[in-house]
């Protein structure tokens, strides 16, 4: 089971998994809204079911995956 972790400072980037510890950290300064953090969750949690599924791909191929799947939701919503 994958754990969501808060923290209110951190690094460069929203949010980051960890695969080995099966961990997600989303930094909350690197947000501008409620919905943003929740994008951002929703982002780092599809990297762990890509993970869970045992589905190979490269970092630049699951990105963009994601990105596909995130405006697939904001367009059919």
């Amino acid at each position: 089971m994958v754990s969501v972790d808060f923290k209110i400072f951190g690094k460069g980037e929203a949010g980051i998994y960890y695969p080995n510890s099966q961990r997600v950290i989303i930094y909350l300064n690197n947000h501008e809204s409620m919905t943003d953090i929740l994008k951002t969750i929703q982002h780092e949690l599809i990297h762990a079911a890509i993970e869970e599924c045992n589905v190979e791909m490269d970092e630049d191929q699951e990105e963009k995956l994601i990105f596909f799947m995130a405006w697939a939701d904001e367009c059919l919503v």
